[in-house]
């Protein structure tokens, strides 16, 4: 049996999923699942890339006699730099990294924050790969080094095949790219001085990018597995099994630890009102655009749990926290969005205390916060895509862990009014293992993954109560 095999590399954790085409489902086995987090270099929040690509290349290593494809997802906007030797010049810097702040006060001595999203449609946030760059020559330490810029995706996909290349979707989430042309955005480029020779040719998914035996990595040389840019923004992947690909009607929720709500629009939607709403603009598979807004998502309360059962001194389950939810009667909200929440670090309970101007009695009250903030800050968002795209819409799509919580889930849909189709929960794998598939000839087209998709996964549905 030949197997392809996706890598998932989430902000957290990365896993290693096996899947081949069986009697009409998409069947898949985890081998590889370690959690990961940022590491302090040189003052920067970095990633850890030695244990990120160390466990990759363990797992092609340990599999690869039965492998016949790979392809990479990654989080967006990260990215490493190469010289040109085709050394990795350092560890890729972290979106959460404080600095990338500083990038984003010396963008606004050049262009405003309108026109710079005028050029590229992408949502302004001080985490966007322009920033980094631009802080990056200011600091000036390996600037003038590059060779080549590689996001995260393409950086591990160069390493397996020694080629280099920029993912279309992954590209789209720079505030670099022109979502029209499709490449990389010459007026930008030139505003602000950058090389654009750094950036590599840009390909769309469902492409070969090259093989192992040509890889960075001579372990993996003995192999010839052919490696295939999948969608390689991993809201991409999993936006592609949506019922938003096929039915306009249908809203997309991304939920992990970013929130992404939107839908697919037939072009990029960019004017001075989108940008004062601070909505976004995204390439998906196919040339599709994806039109929604990037929210802080299951993070904050990620960071709660953590906080809270380090302070217990015992582990608190989601069943534990579900139930206490429903029974507490507490309304407060915050905004989700506040830059505090996107730190690096921060003290969930002593932040929401600053934003609701008081503590709460219980020290679980805080998830009952989160939870009503979240989908506060949906609906809200609901109500500004409906503006733009002149519709209203029946559903939502949810996909990604959120999408497990069956709390979460009817609280959706008693606040907006819409019915909720939650799941497949592991969308981004199997959009990466769709892609594969369909590249190797082993599903024919986008219409045949659905049915396979549908007959694969368990889904769920919620109604307004």
């Amino acid at each position: 049996m030949k197997y392809s095999l996706a890598f998932d590399l989430g902000a957290t954790s990365v896993r290693g999923i096996l899947g081949h085409i069986e009697d009409g489902i998409l069947k898949t086995e985890e081998v590889l699942r370690f959690s990961h987090d940022r590491i302090k270099g040189d003052g920067r929040s970095r990633w850890d890339w030695e244990k990120i690509i160390g466990n990759i290349e363990e797992t092609i290593l340990k599999y690869g006699e039965n492998i016949e494809s790979i392809g990479i997802d990654t989080w967006g906007v990260d990215f490493g730099i190469i010289d040109k030797e085709g050394n990795l010049l350092e560890n890729p810097v972290s979106y959460r990294d404080i600095y990338n702040g500083e990038g984003f006060k010396e963008a606004q001595k050049t262009m405003s924050l309108k026109d710079i999203f005028m050029e590229t449609g992408n949502q302004i946030m001080s985490i966007n790969t322009l920033f980094q760059l631009l802080y990056l020559k200011k600091e000036n330490k390996n600037y003038n080094k590059i060779s080549k810029l590689l996001m995260l995706p393409d950086l591990i996909n160069y390493y397996l095949t020694g080629k280099t290349f920029t993912e279309m979707t992954i590209a789209s989430t720079t505030q670099i790219f022109d979502l029209n042309k499709k490449e990389f955005n010459k007026n930008l480029l030139e505003k602000y001085k950058i090389n654009e020779d750094i950036f590599p040719e840009v390909i769309e998914p469902g492409r070969v990018v090259g093989s192992t035996k040509n890889s960075k990595l001579e372990s993996l040389r003995k192999f010839d597995i052919p490696v295939i840019s999948t969608a390689s923004h991993d809201t991409a992947s999993a936006v592609l099994l949506t019922k938003a690909y096929t039915d306009r009607d249908t809203l997309f929720l991304s939920c992990g630890t970013w929130s992404l709500i939107g839908c697919l629009s037939d072009n990029p939607i960019i004017s001075e009102e989108v940008y004062e709403n601070s909505l976004t603009n995204e390439t998906g598979y196919n040339l599709s655009n994806m039109f929604f807004k990037n929210i802080t998502g299951l993070y904050i309360l990620e960071k709660l749990k953590t906080q809270l059962e380090k302070k217990l001194g015992l582990e608190i389950s989601f069943e534990e926290i579900s139930d206490y939810v429903t029974k507490c009667e507490v309304t407060d909200i915050v905004d989700v969005d506040n830059e505090v929440f996107q730190q690096d670090e921060f003290d969930a309970i002593t932040e929401i205390d600053n934003l609701i101007g008081r503590p709460l009695d219980n020290d679980f009250d805080y998830f009952k916060v989160i939870y009503e903030s979240l989908v506060e800050k949906y609906l809200q968002t609901i109500e500004k895509v409906k503006l733009f795209v002149k519709k209203d819409f029946k559903r939502i799509h949810m996909i990604g862990g959120g999408a497990k919580s069956k709390l979460l889930c009817q609280l959706i849909a008693d606040k907006t009014g819409l019915n909720i189709i939650a799941g497949p929960f592991e969308a981004t794998a199997y959009g990466n293992l769709i892609i594969q598939k369909m590249n190797l000839g082993e599903i024919k087209n986008l219409e045949e993954s659905f049915k396979i998709i549908e007959k694969t996964s368990e889904v769920f549905n919620y109604k307004k109560n």
